[in-house]
C-alpha cells in the first residue's frame, strides 16, 4: 500500500534566512514519510520564493501582496494533495519532530489536531515575551464571542487536519490576518468536526517582522467580523457532517 502523504504548509513573510533550513529540517524529521512540503510566500519583496525552490520545496506558491498568515495558509491547503495537513511556522518555534504526533492524533479519530501551548503537558525551551503572553491569554478569553468550547490555546502555529476537514474548513475561510485560528476553528464547530489538543514543546523565536499592538487591534475586530458573518448566514453549506 502506498504510503499516505502529509502535506505540511509553511506561511512564509521575509523568510529568505531561515526556509531553506525549515525545509530540510521538515524533511529530515519524518523519514519514511512521503511528505510534501508547501511554502506560501505572502508577498516577500526578498527572495523567499526563490530560496524555498532551490531548497527543494515540493510546492512554492507567491501572493502578490502581503495579505497575512490566514490567507497563505488558506492557498496552501487549497492547494495540498495528502491525507493529512499541517501548517506550522516557518521560523519552527514547534520542532518538526513534533508533526508525527499531531498525525497520530488525527489517525485516531480526530478531524483537526490542535497544538496546545497550554496543554498540561506542553513546556517551553524559550518562553514568548510577558506582554505578548498576556495579551494571548486575553485573547483567549475574547475568543468566547464565537467558539462553544473553551479551547486552552486557539492561536498556537502547529495544527492538523485530515484532508476532509481541511479542504470543508479553507474553502469557507474569509480572514486573512492572525485570527484565522478562530474562524477555523468557529467553522470546525459548525461542520460537527471533531478536534483534539496536542501538548507541544515551544521554543520562541520573536518575529521582526509582526507588529504585536496593531496586530492585536486587528485580531480582535477580525473575531467580532467572524460572529458578524455567522449570524448573518455568510458562511456557505454549513450543514454538520456528523448527527
Amino acid at each position: 500500500m502506498r504510503p499516505a502523504v502529509i502535506s505540511v504548509i509553511l506561511p512564509a513573510y521575509r523568510a529568505s534566512s531561515v526556509v531553506a533550513m525549515t525545509v530540510a529540517r521538515i524533511r529530515s524529521a519524518m523519514p519514511g514519510t512521503e511528505v510534501e512540503i508547501i511554502v506560501v510566500d505572502d508577498g516577500s519583496e526578498d527572495d523567499t520564493e526563490l530560496v524555498a525552490s532551490r531548497a527543494g520545496a515540493d510546492k512554492v506558491i507567491k501572493l502578490q501582496e502581503n495579505r497575512g498568515k490566514g490567507a497563505a495558509v488558506r492557498a496552501g491547503m487549497l492547494n495540498a494533495v495528502g491525507s493529512h495537513f499541517v501548517f506550522t511556522d516557518v521560523d519552527l518555534a514547534y520542532d518538526p519532530s513534533q508533526i508525527p504526533a499531531l498525525i497520530e492524533a488525527l489517525e485516531s479519530g480526530a478531524d483537526v489536531a490542535l497544538g496546545s501551548r497550554r496543554h498540561p503537558d506542553s513546556s517551553e525551551i524559550t518562553s514568548a515575551p510577558a506582554l505578548r503572553e498576556r495579551g494571548s491569554r486575553i485573547f483567549n478569553q475574547f475568543t468566547r464571542l464565537v467558539l462553544r468550547s473553551s479551547y486552552l490555546d486557539t492561536q498556537c502555529g502547529l495544527k492538523g487536519f485530515t484532508a476532509e476537514a481541511a479542504k470543508a474548513i479553507f474553502t469557507r475561510t474569509k480572514v486573512d490576518g492572525f485570527a484565522f485560528d478562530v474562524e477555523v476553528l468557529h467553522l470546525a464547530e459548525k461542520l460537527n468536526l471533531k478536534t483534539t489538543e496536542v501538548p507541544v514543546i515551544l521554543d520562541h523565536i520573536e518575529q521582526t517582522t509582526v507588529r504585536f499592538i496593531p496586530q492585536a487591534t486587528r485580531m480582535l475586530w477580525d473575531v467580532l467580523k467572524i460572529r458578524m458573518w455567522s449570524a448573518l448566514g455568510r458562511y456557505p453549506d454549513l450543514n454538520p457532517r456528523r448527527g
